[in-house]
């Protein structure tokens, strides 16, 4: 949740309209102007209450299925070390880059470090602004599209994991910093979450959701999709990944906010989950083993 986001618009977003404010919001949940500020202060505040999203009870357990490790990151636009940050993950163990904030500079460091000789399937999709992203595979690509996600552009890619049909998002939804960012933030949510209903197998959607287990519309529409939380399942219950070397309001604040998850359909097994020190980024990044029904 960068600080630059605030109060800047994207040259590429995709316009949304609104509904006259004559008429009523097909949404109950989706707030309205008059009611943006109060919620906005309320999103601020159970950003930072403990809790969990739904987690099935007990977890999935897949016995004969194929082993797939996600890696998630945000690479704040390659502003401060795009090189030490491009070399480190082309040195990651796994099968799968989901990368958010991917812009100009860090296409040309992750090319210089030849991330293409190690995850040769790419989605890639730069942008100077705050929704650039790539995909980095070493399984191939089946498909990609780029789609309005809520308002916000974003990547649906999917690839083929030892015959098995897998949907992946990197997720970055707009931060709900300011009024005008509380409706696109909330469109953002159904959104990504809504993207595996008509998905042909399962379903992996992680990256930087500015959103916290505290967030009651994160929650509700991880359960609306039948999806659930990597860190829910594996019970962190606080699993801060947000801010990183980045002071807020002037304070050198620890990692305080789970704004980071490996958000996966309902029939995947989550392994293990563990966060990732990624140079040049203020947040942590998220590596998950999970375990694909065939």
């Amino acid at each position: 949740m960068p600080a630059e986001q605030r109060g800047r618009r994207a040259p590429d977003a995709v316009p949304r309209r609104s509904p006259p404010p004559s008429l009523p919001s097909p949404d109950p949940e989706r707030p309205w102007p008059t009611r943006v500020t109060a919620r906005r202060a309320w999103i601020t505040l159970s950003s930072a209450l403990p809790l969990l999203p739904r987690s099935p009870s007990p977890p999935t357990r897949v016995g004969d299925g194929v082993t797939f490790t996600v890696v998630a990151a945000n690479l704040e636009r390659g502003q401060r070390d795009p090189v030490a940050q491009a070399e480190a993950l082309a040195a990651l163990d796994a099968d799968v880059l989901l990368l958010t904030e991917h812009a100009a500079a860090t296409r040309a460091a992750l090319e210089e470090a030849g991330l293409a000789s190690t995850f040769p399937h790419q989605a890639d999709d730069p942008s100077e602004w705050y929704f650039g992203s790539l995909v980095a595979s070493r399984r191939p690509l089946l498909a990609a599209d780029r789609r309005d996600l809520g308002g916000r552009p974003g990547q649906v890619v999917d690839i083929d994991v030892a015959g098995i049909p897998v949907r992946l998002v990197p997720v970055h939804t707009q931060a709900p910093v300011h009024d005008r960012d509380v409706v696109t933030w909330h469109d953002g949510l159904v959104a990504n979450t809504g993207i595996g209903d008509d998905a042909p197998g399962p379903v992996i959607l992680a990256g930087d959701w500015n959103a916290t287990g505290g967030h009651g519309a994160f929650r509700r529409a991880l359960s609306r999709h039948d999806l659930v939380d990597a860190s829910a399942v594996l019970g962190h219950r606080w699993y801060p990944t947000w801010p990183v070397d980045q002071p807020v309001y002037r304070l050198p604040l620890p990692p305080f906010l789970t704004l980071d998850h490996v958000v996966v359909s309902a029939g995947v097994e989550v392994v293990a989950l563990e966060r990732l020190a990624l140079p040049g980024s203020d947040h942590r990044g998220l590596r998950a083993t999970l375990r694909l029904p065939r």
